[in-house]
């Protein structure tokens, strides 16, 4: 059987709670560590299954990543208000 990634996505979706979205990507990386082939059409590395086990690990996932892009867009829209006073 190969994975898509429609089905990977189907099934992330059922999942209610972010223990078991944890519990689902340490299982594919698992998978896709012992069986590579199975991925072959999907372009995630053990890297990115690591980064979105952390995340949905934490006590709020993707917060800092939000905060950061939060603040850059804060800092983009000063440096255009002082453009527009010159």
């Amino acid at each position: 059987m190969e994975m898509t990634r429609e089905i990977m996505y189907d099934q992330f979706k059922k999942l209610k709670s972010n223990d078991e979205k944890v519990k689902y990507l340490v299982d594919l990386k698992e998978m896709k560590q012992k069986t590579p082939h199975i991925f072959r059409n999907i372009k995630i590395s053990i890297k990115n299954f690591n980064n979105l086990i952390r995340e949905y690990s934490s006590v709020k996932p993707f917060s800092a990543m939000h905060r950061e892009i939060a603040e850059r867009e804060e800092l983009e829209s000063k440096k255009e208000a002082e453009k527009r006073k010159q």
